[in-house]
Formats: C-alpha cells, sequence, structure tokens
C-alpha cells in the first residue's frame, strides 16, 4: 500500500533518469492502473491492513508488526499529498517543487527499503523512528 501511495513523489526523478521510470512503469504500472481504478480500493486495502491484522492472533507477530508498520507508513504520506494537494494549480516554482517532492520519495524509499531488508534477513524492521513504535504498541504484547 505504501509503495502505490508514495510513488508519485518519485515523478521528478523519474523524468531525470528515464530508465528508473520505465522500470517503474514495468513493476508498479499495472499495480497502479488496478489501485486507481477501483473506487475506494486505497481505503479498503488500509482498514484490512490496520483492522484486519491488529488482533488477529492467527497471523505471527512479525506480520501482524509488518501490516502496522505498512499502515503507519501509509499515515505519514499523507502530510505531503495534503500539502501537495493544496498547492496544486499554483505556480510552484520548479526549484522548491522538486526537492521537496524528491526528499518525500527518498525518505519514503529509505523507509520502504530497510523494511525489505531486515524482513530477508529475518530481523524486525524496527528502528524507524516514531512509526516503529507505534507499530509495537498498535501490535500488542503477543
Amino acid at each position: 500500500l505504501p509503495i502505490l501511495d508514495g510513488d508519485e513523489f518519485g515523478r521528478f526523478i523519474y523524468q531525470r533518469i528515464p530508465p528508473l521510470g520505465l522500470l517503474d512503469d514495468i513493476l508498479l504500472g499495472p499495480l497502479e492502473s488496478i489501485y486507481h481504478g477501483v473506487p475506494f480500493l486505497s481505503l479498503i486495502l488500509f482498514v484490512a491492513l490496520t483492522l484486519g491484522t491488529r488482533g488477529n492472533m492467527n497471523l505471527s507477530r512479525g506480520v501482524r508488526f509488518n501490516a502496522q508498520q505498512a499502515a503507519l507508513i501509509d499515515i505519514a504520506l499523507i502530510f505531503p499529498e495534503l500539502i501537495a494537494s493544496s498547492v496544486q494549480g499554483q505556480p510552484i516554482p520548479r526549484y522548491i517543487g522538486e526537492p521537496c517532492s524528491n526528499f518525500v520519495y527518498y525518505a519514503f524509499v529509505a523507509m520502504v527499503g530497510y523494511n525489505i531488508w531486515c524482513n530477508l534477513r529475518g530481523e524486525k524492521p524496527n528502528q524507524i523512528p516514531w512509526i516503529s513504535a507505534n507499530a509495537e504498541m498498535m501490535t500488542g504484547p503477543m
């Protein structure tokens, strides 16, 4: 879910590095067309991540923690999206908009990359400030 929501902030990077944009179109393009094509799919997936895994003791604690952390990363992306939508249509100079968008994208990619890296190594990805602590609290003791 955060991958599909945060991908829009990489548009300037994809313009400057066309092979990366092509790779994004190949890997995420079909998923994004479904994600944005089905009404309320983002809300349904968000509720499934947060409420569907929160008290479900049939899932391992690691799966529940990662689902909560993904939901919190998605929530963290709401604030830059709100700022971007509030200035949409306004003439923002590229020298201001591009670094801001790139910063959000780099931070988002770092968080998602860290989660993937830790999970592949069999470690718990619990070192993201604020997000990991709250995901831990939402997961519960067991």
